[in-house]
């Protein structure tokens, strides 16, 4: 059978500089970026504290 690859679209990752949310906790790795955090910015994983960092991460589409 002959599978035709038009309509497919290219992934290109591109990386920039995002702010986000690091866990302070020495056991917990959890972050979030800075668009998608609540108010009172605490670790969804451990529920610590959170500081802010910036990370080269994929860019994405907020909609």
């Amino acid at each position: 059978m002959y599978f035709a690859k038009k309509g497919k679209e290219e992934i290109v990752n591109i990386i920039e500089d995002t702010n986000v949310y690091a866990c302070e906790s020495d056991t917990c790795n959890g972050w979030m970026r800075e668009e998608f955090s609540t108010p009172d910015l605490s670790c969804p994983i451990c529920g610590s504290d959170m500081k802010a960092e910036v990370r080269g991460l994929p860019k994405i589409k907020v909609d």
